[in-house]
């Protein structure tokens, strides 16, 4: 602890802000690394300004961002005034720093964000999907068929009207041309 002191003590002023502005940024990133993994995370409850970040949000000036401006100000400020650089020669490199940081954290979690998903299957999307009959088909859109359709690597049963004035038998392949209810699907044999 005498060497840490020591070391402190031998900075120089602009040295001291740069280093401590970079140590208590890292001490920050730590404390919120620690806490996400434990999942006890602050779901942005930091931010200075609102985000939604269940739809890719997570705003450029909530808490992570600017930890990472700070971590990288800091430490890249220090770093240049170690190399000899002039105090605005070294501040114009930790904001660059700073800011190089700070778009990068956003990026990462935009990205992360629009990976979610919610698991939430919507019958729209098995528009043009194709399928196989599980119970047969009436002709005319007649009641009481069901088919099996795969799109977006899940199985989902449906109750079918076929679009042809023939009976479609159990086991034939159908494609969804229409959607007609949360539920329900017109079809079309693929023969």
């Amino acid at each position: 602890m005498d060497q840490v002191t020591q070391w402190w003590a031998e900075l120089s002023s602009a040295r001291q802000v740069f280093y401590g502005i970079g140590l208590i940024s890292a001490f920050i990133a730590l404390l919120l690394a620690a806490l996400g993994f434990l999942g006890m995370e602050h779901h942005d409850a930091l931010d200075a300004t609102h985000a939604d970040i269940n739809h890719g949000g997570g705003g450029i000036f909530s808490i992570k961002p600017l930890t990472g401006f700070f971590l990288g100000f800091g430490w890249a400020g220090g770093l240049a005034v170690d190399s000899g650089w002039s105090l605005i020669a070294a501040l114009a490199a930790a904001a660059f720093a700073g800011a190089l940081m700070m778009a990068v954290i956003v990026v990462m979690f935009r990205t992360i964000f629009a990976l979610r998903s919610d698991g939430t299957m919507r019958i729209d999307d098995a528009l043009g999907a194709v399928g196989t009959v599980y119970v047969a088909l009436p002709a005319s859109k007649g009641s009481g068929g069901q088919v099996t359709v795969n799109f977006r690597g899940r199985q989902e049963t449906f109750a079918a009207l076929n679009v042809t004035s023939h009976p479609v038998p159990s086991g034939e392949k159908i494609k969804v041309v229409e959607i007609i209810d949360g539920r329900t699907v017109l079809v079309e044999p693929l023969t």
